[in-house]
This record gives structure tokens, C-alpha cells and sequence, in this order.
């Protein structure tokens, strides 16, 4: 009997931000399960309603724990960096890592990406993440790697982690908001509500708190801009 290929995709939410986590979704399937999860409605996260991710993450987390037909639609498992471990280096140095990490976990067939480089990076990329699995001891010539830009739209393992990631990274901004008592924006640097909080947070504290990313642009010039104020 032919042994089924099992495909692992994994993306995530939150690289941007300058609020939070940056969090890693990873989904396991197989040729059958993504087309049961393309007709379940599963997309890129970013096409998808809140509320429709918070759903779909429900039916991931019942089928794995054995709560619905779905039993098929098995293992997945999401990673949180905090803003620490961000700070402290290269947010695609710490991509690949978690990356090899949940490959050596899972060891899949067909490893998918959504690759955080633009495409005349994607070769280099490609290169990197297999040699540091090679290096971590797993058999690369056994596996089939794609990484390309687009990936969480185009394979529905891929989507499917890419709901897990923003789903979860939704709860840590409600948690977090919920706690500071106000408005708190998406955590985008982009967003007046994040930058607003920022600078009120700063003026009032002094100090960042652990759930800011201090070495962002955005942090740093909300420090030097108070700096400045001061010395007028």
C-alpha cells in the first residue's frame, strides 16, 4: 500500500507589528485534507473575516483533540516569539529557526512556506532552511521544500497555518488590551491607535513595557522625539 505524503505549512502573523508577539502557525495534511480544507472555506487569514478565523481555528483545535468528524484534520501546533526574543535579533534569522524546529517535529514529506523575501530571495532562502535542517540532522534529501511568496493562499495547509497564527495573535491583543484598559490599535506601526497608546505609555512610564518591541523604529523615535521635547 502506497504510504500517504504528508505536507506541513507553516506562516505567520505579526512580523510588522511593534505590539506583541510574532506567532507561528504550522498545519499538517495531507493531498486529501487540503482539498477538505479548501472546500471548508480555508484561505489566506488576511481574506478572512475575524470571525470566520476564529472558526475555523475551533474546528482545527476539535478535530485534533478528537471533538469532531474531522479526525483527519490532526496535528498543528503555533509558536509565540515575544518581543524579547525579537529584540534581540533577526526576525528571519528567528523565522528559520522556529521553522527548523517545527520541521524536525513534525517531519513531513512537503514543507510549505510562505517566504518572508522577495523572489529573487527565495533561491538563497530556500538554501538556508535546508542546510539548517541538514545540520540539525534531518535527512533534506527527502524532502520536498516549497517556499515561495503567496504560499498561505495557495496551499490550504499553508492557509490553514496562517489562520492558527492570526487567531492566536488576535487573543494575545485582546488580552493585552483588555489588561492596559484602552484602545490599543492593531499593534501596526501604520495604525494612529498603536502609535497613540505608544506615546502615552511612554510619556506616562518612562519605560517600555515586555509587550513592546523597543527596538523598532517606532519606539525609538517616540523616545528620541520625548528626548528632544525635553531639552526645549
Amino acid at each position: 500500500m502506497e504510504q500517504v505524503r504528508t505536507l506541513l505549512g507553516i506562516d505567520e502573523a505579526g512580523r510588522g507589528c511593534v505590539l506583541g508577539p510574532m506567532v507561528f502557525g504550522a498545519f499538517l495534511s495531507t493531498a486529501d485534507v487540503e482539498s477538505e480544507l479548501r472546500a471548508a472555506g480555508v484561505r489566506d487569514s488576511k481574506r478572512l473575516s475575524k470571525k470566520k478565523r476564529a472558526a475555523l481555528a475551533t474546528r482545527f483545535t476539535e478535530a485534533a483533540s478528537g471533538l469532531s468528524e474531522s479526525k483527519q484534520w490532526g496535528r498543528h501546533e503555533v509558536v509565540s516569539i515575544p518581543p524579547s526574543r525579537l529584540d534581540s535579533g533577526s526576525l528571519n534569522e528567528i523565522g528559520k529557526e522556529v521553522i527548523v524546529e517545527l520541521t524536525l517535529k513534525f517531519r513531513p514529506d512537503v514543507l510549505i512556506l510562505d517566504a518572508p523575501v522577495p523572489p529573487r530571495g527565495i533561491p538563497k532562502y530556500r538554501e538556508q532552511i535546508l542546510d539548517q535542517l541538514a545540520q540539525a540532522g534531518f535527512d533534506t534529501s527527502k524532502l520536498e521544500l516549497v517556499a515561495e511568496n503567496g504560499a498561505d493562499d495557495t496551499f490550504p495547509c499553508c492557509s490553514a497555518a496562517s489562520i492558527l497564527a492570526k487567531t492566536f495573535r488576535d487573543r494575545e491583543l485582546a488580552s493585552l488590551e483588555e489588561a492596559v484598559g484602552r484602545p490599543i490599535g492593531s499593534g501596526y506601526p501604520s495604525d494612529p491607535k498603536t502609535v497613540s497608546f505608544l506615546r502615552e505609555l511612554w510619556q506616562r512610564d518612562r519605560v517600555w513595557p515586555p509587550f513592546v518591541r523597543t527596538k523598532w523604529e517606532t519606539a525609538r523615535r517616540i523616545v528620541a522625539e520625548s528626548s528632544q521635547a525635553r531639552l526645549l
